[in-house]
């Protein structure tokens, strides 16, 4: 049963498309900006999708730019903070994915907690498929970056552009490449 909402608590800029299915669960005590940011007289769409039994929340103010896609599949939860993911973003929510406060995501980032196929080893034993990801507070994530399934990102840290994140990042650590490898600690950035 969809959870109501103050509709209010939701900003649409140019084409927003949201489908909700009807057992979905909606809760914003903060506000969601949905085609933030979008260049006059664009075509660009934003999209957000929650599939049966999924479930959004929202706990400060997220901003999801134009032309970014979310979508919470069946029984998936989002959790998401005072951030936002630019244009051009994909959030792809199959298990769960939490998105902390402080948060500055990059154009062109996906962010993928599921392989979303079944994938068998040469004994026919299957891989797990989908394991949550963490992004803690006050993290960078550069331009086309890549974070898939079972991940923690710390607090302060920095994912450099292009990266394909496969393993947890420490706090205040820099990384980069694919697979994405430390190659700073200790930093801060602002």
């Amino acid at each position: 049963m969809l959870k109501q909402y103050d509709e209010t608590r939701i900003e649409e800029y140019g084409k927003v498309i949201i489908d909700v299915a009807e057992d979905a669960e909606i809760s914003i005590s903060g506000k969601l900006h949905l085609g933030y940011n979008i260049r006059k007289q664009s075509e660009a769409e934003t999209y957000l999708k929650l599939h049966n039994k999924s479930k959004l929340y929202v706990s400060g103010e997220f901003k999801a730019f134009f032309h970014s896609s979310i979508e919470i599949f069946e029984g998936g939860i989002l959790e998401l903070g005072n951030s936002y993911i630019n244009s051009g973003c994909i959030i792809a929510c199959k298990n769960h994915i939490r998105i902390g406060n402080g948060c500055a995501i990059a154009r062109n980032v996906s962010i993928y907690d599921s392989d979303f196929h079944i994938i068998e080893n040469s004994n026919g034993e299957i891989m797990n498929q989908s394991d949550g990801i963490v992004i803690e507070d006050y993290v960078w994530i550069g331009i086309g970056a890549i974070l898939l399934k079972g991940i923690r990102i710390g607090s302060g840290a920095v994912i450099a552009a292009g990266s394909v994140v496969t393993k947890n990042v420490p706090s205040n650590c820099m990384v980069a490449g694919n697979p994405a490898h430390i190659i700073r600690k200790d930093i801060h950035w602002r």
